[in-house]
């Protein structure tokens, strides 16, 4: 009796096992889908911080999907942004332009979804340079010096006509 129901036991499992292996096949042969490959940015990496900087972005998509839906773009800088400000899906291979300022440097990444809503790997990330707007110290003990040096000249002028 115990052999008949593990055999049981047994045999139902088989059945749904591989029927849900079954299942997972046929669900791989109809979404035969490949995901776009990581797009590429093209763009300035040096600027000035709170200056806009325009970045060409380009996302192809291997099984040549006529249309892509959406980018996101990680500026590096605490801002996402989840769309590329497009009204309408984009054809493949299209450039996208997108415009940012930074308040700090930073290194931003991008990745981009297909029509089968497939997400691309991220991009190879690009670090912008946004140098701090600081007075060299050079720059600060020239000034010093320069102003010093006056200073000198009007007091000797003034010592003079007493």
């Amino acid at each position: 009796m115990k052999k008949k129901i593990f055999g049981l036991i047994f045999i139902c499992l088989f059945l749904l096992t591989g029927s849900s292996v079954a299942l997972n096949i046929e669900s791989i042969r109809f979404n035969d889908n490949t995901p776009p490959n990581p797009p590429t940015i093209v763009g300035p990496i040096n600027g000035k911080i709170r200056q806009s900087y325009i970045y060409n972005i380009t996302v192809t998509d291997p099984d040549e999907d006529n249309k892509l839906l959406k980018l996101e773009v990680d500026f590096g800088d605490g801002i996402v942004q989840e769309d590329c400000g497009c009204d309408t899906p984009w054809e493949n291979g299209e450039i996208i332009q997108m415009e940012h300022s930074w308040k700090k440097q930073g290194t931003f990444n991008i990745t981009g979804r297909d029509e089968h809503n497939e997400w691309s790997q991220w991009s190879e990330p690009i670090t912008v340079t946004m140098p701090k707007n600081k007075i060299s110290l050079n720059a600060l003990i020239n000034k010093f010096l320069v102003s010093f040096s006056n200073s000198v000249k009007f007091l000797n002028l003034l010592i003079a006509n007493i």
